[in-house]
């Protein structure tokens, strides 16, 4: 079986693709379908909510095989005014949002901007909690703020060791009850004398 139809194929040979990304959020009580256009969106048997503009993906990129480390990162800009309780309402949601799946699709389009096909996935990861910032006040503009999500997939930091740190809690978890690096602390700023006769 091909990964692309034929009449996939064919739009992506021609001079001008047509295409957008399609976000599927897999939150713990319930599954949301996102797109970055002016209107809802009915592709691969689903309803695309539109994001009017404000939405933005970062971090996609090719990467030539299936296990390589990647991470992404979504934004959703506010409009100027809005109200300042986005902070905690992204703070409240952190448990519906933290490693949960994310999918993001390919959806190519035709000359009429018609869907065509269903939506090609081209990265899936685990949503990391949310993060909220205001960027600064510009005249009469006002601020802007912005929650973003980061997403990992299966191998994002998988080269870390566990427990690589030289500190007492790593230590402790490495050997419970070896103090080697106990007093770490208490040895900066000390002077060491070395042959001590």
């Amino acid at each position: 079986m091909d990964f692309f139809t034929p009449d996939q194929i064919a739009l992506l040979s021609a001079s001008t693709v047509r295409c957008d990304f399609l976000v599927k959020f897999e939150f713990a009580s319930s599954t949301m379908f996102a797109w970055n256009g002016n209107t809802k969106l009915d592709a691969g048997g689903e309803t695309w909510l539109p994001m009017f503009g404000f939405g933005q993906i970062d971090g996609l990129g090719m990467s030539g095989g299936g296990t390589v480390s990647e991470a992404v990162t979504l934004s959703l800009n506010g409009l100027p005014g809005q109200a300042l309780d986005m902070l905690s309402v992204a703070l409240a949601d952190t448990p519906e949002v933290d490693q949960q799946l994310l999918t993001v699709f390919l959806q190519l389009f035709t000359d009429d901007w018609q869907p065509a096909g269903v939506p090609i996935p081209i990265f899936r990861g685990f949503m990391q909690p949310p993060t909220v910032s205001r960027s600064a006040m510009q005249g009469t503009e006002g601020a802007t703020q912005s929650i973003s999500v980061s997403a990992e997939n299966i191998f994002y930091s998988r080269s870390r060791p566990a427990y690589g740190r030289c500190t007492d809690r790593d230590q402790q978890s490495r050997s419970p009850g070896d103090r080697f690096f106990g007093f770490v602390s208490s040895l900066i700023q000390k002077t060491i004398r070395y042959p001590d006769y």
